[in-house]
């Protein structure tokens, strides 16, 4: 049996930001509220055609399929903290449960 390997980052939309330097990114939570921030161009990792923001792990909840993150920055809104699903994660590999 093989699992999910996820890494710390998140699906993310950018945009243009309000410097040259930065860029505006849109992280979309459980219940696909929107949270807007302004990151440094290089904050933001590209794989294929998607783009992800690094974010730091706060709590796992397996049960319902959820991790709570700490956002690299506050949003507009003022979250910096959001429940966000396994499937908006990067995936690392799959890799041989140990049994």
């Amino acid at each position: 049996m093989s699992e999910l390997m996820y890494l710390p980052e998140v699906r993310c939309e950018v945009s243009e930001g309000l410097r040259d330097t930065e860029v505006t990114v849109c992280v979309r939570d459980e219940n696909d509220f929107r949270q807007f921030m302004q990151v440094t161009r290089s904050m933001v990792n590209l794989h294929g055609e998607t783009s992800y923001l690094p974010v730091g792990i706060i709590q796992v909840d397996r049960k319902a399929r959820r991790v709570l993150i700490e956002l690299p920055t506050e949003a507009d809104s003022g979250v910096n903290r959001m429940w966000m699903p396994f499937d908006s994660f990067l995936v690392e590999q799959e890799a041989e449960q140990l049994a």
